[in-house]
């Protein structure tokens, strides 16, 4: 006869293991993840031992009670089995399901032959456990079968080439964080009002003892921001992509720190103005002397 002082919490406990470790391997919860597979598995395999132990205990139960304690059992085994595999979204359920029936059937196995054929229970077992021991010397040596093939390298795929940045050719314009300048009311940034033209680049240093940056004010930083420029350090910035226009700007981390540079259209280079003041002067000697020789004389 069955011994149901036995059964009957192996039946509990291998209930809530499976459905522990379908719940882990399906993605269904998220949080406990790692362990929580590792520990419902492990109850439900004292499950298995305590509802085998009671099935078998006095012999196997041929009684209408115990054959359908087996098939309540077998069909909520099933059950979670069928659900972990189809809601599974991880790649090792093959390999944990491959486990258990590994497991499972040598102590079915173990236990008939423990009821039936006491005698042959030593050698069985020896055997069994010879070859438990080469699978698991198989599996680590030779890493043949495994979630991960840890003794073949990966392939690491070469980095793509990323092209140097073109070196800036237009017009820099130099500002300065002034030291000092992260206590408020000291001046700050130097020049207060920076202009520059369409295409150039800023660079501002920073002379304080402290991090400060160059951000813009009126998005906090989503136009143009410098990050933390260290002491000593230099941030550029490219103007060709802005508008012309007046853009404020400050620290963030000492927000009384403002100022504003101003891009306005490309003026002239000294030496286009010089030569244009030439040609006009040219013109205006020319057309004084046509003026000259088109007078008669009085």
């Amino acid at each position: 006869m069955s011994n149901w002082d036995l059964m009957m919490p192996g039946m509990g406990l291998t209930a809530i293991g499976l459905a522990g470790v379908v719940i882990s391997y399906s993605g269904l919860a998220h949080t406990f993840i790692d362990g929580m597979h590792a520990l419902t598995g492990l109850t439900m395999m004292i499950g298995l031992i305590f509802l085998a132990t009671g099935i078998l205990d006095g012999g196997i139960s041929t009684s209408n009670r115990a054959k359908a304690t087996m098939l309540v059992v077998i069909s909520i085994i099933l059950a979670f089995g069928m659900a972990g595999f189809l809601f599974n979204t991880i790649s090792t359920t093959g390999i944990f399901a491959g486990i258990l029936i590994a497991i499972t059937f040598p102590a079915i196995i173990m236990a008939y032959v423990a009821t039936k054929k006491p005698q042959y229970t030593k050698p069985l077992g020896a055997i069994f456990a010879m070859a438990a021991a080469a699978g698991i010397v198989s599996y680590m040596g030779f890493g043949l079968v495994g979630p991960d093939t840890y003794l073949i390298p990966e392939e690491v795929p070469e980095p793509e080439a990323i092209p140097e940045p073109e070196p800036f050719t237009g017009n820099i314009v130099t500002a300065t964080i002034l030291n000092g300048s992260d206590i408020q009311g000291n001046p700050d940034y130097l020049p207060d009002i920076l202009t520059v033209s369409v295409g150039s680049g800023i660079e501002w240093f920073n002379e304080d003892a402290v991090a400060h940056t160059v951000s813009s004010l009126d998005d906090v930083g989503a136009t143009f921001d410098s990050g933390l420029i260290n002491p000593g350090d230099i941030y550029f910035l490219d103007t060709t992509p802005l508008q012309v226009g007046e853009y404020d700007y400050f620290c963030i981390v000492h927000p009384w720190m403002q100022s504003v540079f101003v891009i306005q259209d490309a003026l002239p280079m000294p030496d286009e103005i010089m030569a244009e003041e030439e040609g006009v002067t040219d013109e205006s000697m020319v057309e004084e002397e046509t003026t000259a020789e088109q007078t008669p004389p009085s």
